[in-house]
């Protein structure tokens, strides 16, 4: 791809200059590999190699230049891409994963605008079963985001300055189409206290017909997902899609010294489809890390999730688990292997771990050995 090859370079231009220009501009990315196995991958035991499946592979450009007076100007650029194929992800984007600048205020705070995360991300991917046991034990479907199903493109951001461990945030992602205000935006907030061992959050986002019916909106074709991005469309007609979507969700985790973590998690999602069935999951996650030597460290986890449809009588429930084990070469390489099981029951309850095609039964086992490095 020569129009890559040609970003790529000036951007690489740009880095330099900005260097002696006494301005910040930092290259950053992480290469992350696996080979997994699956007992039911769509019907069918496998092995393959999986891309990204401790961390999404990318490669970014991350922006700050000292204005003065406590002023700054920041921006993002950050590629998502498929290690396996090299091929780019987040729909084919240059820079699907973040692509945002904005302006930075040691006082005030940040404003930025692009495509973005939103706060589910900022305050819980990181206490999630997920990030905790260094894998993809997501919650069913990544309904909540916290695996980065989606971003939202177009929208407006503030993160405050942190005072005394209390932050918060805002983002409103447009619609972007006239006289369609509300087809396809997002909104949410949230706030979080971070300091010695105890971090604790909040945060709820709000989706108004999300997907592909306003492409030029918040979020689109990544909203509508793989396989295993369960729950966007009505349980009666997978091709009537998400009127609202709301999320909210309270979480922490407490480091009690020695390398020993707790993290716990509870989050409430609510689907209302086009058709006027509606769905409602509730998730309620816990997980720990241990350090069992400075290089080698432990994680475990589960997550029971409950369900209930509106307009049919279903009722399905999850229980997902993992274990994981991560030994660090370096402060930036490591190697991993992880176990991931999710055993699904009741109406319309579907077994899909991230990156699996959906199982024919009700369980699902995945075990991922890989290697990744960070730069």
């Amino acid at each position: 791809m020569k129009s890559t090859r040609l970003v790529i370079s000036a951007m690489l231009a740009i880095a330099s200059s900005g260097a002696l220009a006494q301005s910040s501009v930092t290259l950053y990315g992480i290469l992350s590999e696996g080979i997994a196995w699956s007992n039911n991958d769509g019907g069918h035991s496998s092995v393959k190699m999986v891309t990204g499946p401790n961390q999404n592979n990318r490669i970014g450009f991350r922006i700050n230049e000292d204005l003065g007076s406590g002023m700054h100007a920041v921006g993002v650029l950050e590629n998502g891409f498929d290690i396996t194929s090299g091929k780019l992800q987040q729909g084919g984007r240059m820079f699907g994963r973040q692509a945002y600048v904005g302006l930075s205020n040691d006082q005030w705070g940040t404003v930025t605008l692009g495509r973005q995360y939103d706060m589910f991300w900022d305050y819980f991917t990181p206490i999630s079963s997920a990030a905790a046991t260094n894998g993809l034990a997501d919650h069913p479907g990544d309904a909540d985001n916290l695996i980065g199903s989606w971003r939202y493109s177009s929208a407006v951001k503030y993160v405050s300055p942190t005072i005394q461990g209390i932050n918060a945030e805002a983002m409103y992602a447009f619609s972007n189409t006239a006289g369609q205000f509300s087809v396809n935006r997002a909104f949410g907030g949230g706030m979080g206290y971070d300091h010695g061992p105890l971090k604790i959050a909040a945060a709820y986002v709000e989706l108004d017909q999300p997907g592909t019916l306003n492409p030029s909106g918040a979020v689109s074709d990544d909203f509508q997902g793989a396989s295993f991005l369960t729950f966007r469309t009505s349980p009666l007609n997978n091709q009537i899609g998400t009127a609202k979507q709301r999320n909210a969700g309270i979480g922490g985790r407490y480091d009690f010294g020695n390398g020993f973590r707790v993290n716990a998690l509870i989050d409430t999602l609510r689907y209302m489809y086009r058709d006027g069935t509606s769905f409602r999951i509730d998730n309620y996650d816990t997980s720990i890390n241990y350090n069992i030597t400075p290089s080698l460290v432990f994680g475990a986890a589960y997550v029971y999730s409950s369900g209930k449809y509106g307009g049919l009588d279903a009722n399905p429930h999850w229980h997902t688990a993992a274990i994981s084990l991560d030994y660090f070469l370096s402060k930036r390489t490591d190697v991993f292997i992880f176990d991931d099981f999710q055993k699904a029951s009741g109406p319309h309850a579907v077994a899909a771990i991230y990156l699996d095609s959906p199982s024919s039964t009700g369980s699902q086992n995945m075990v991922v050995v890989g290697m990744r490095h960070k730069f």
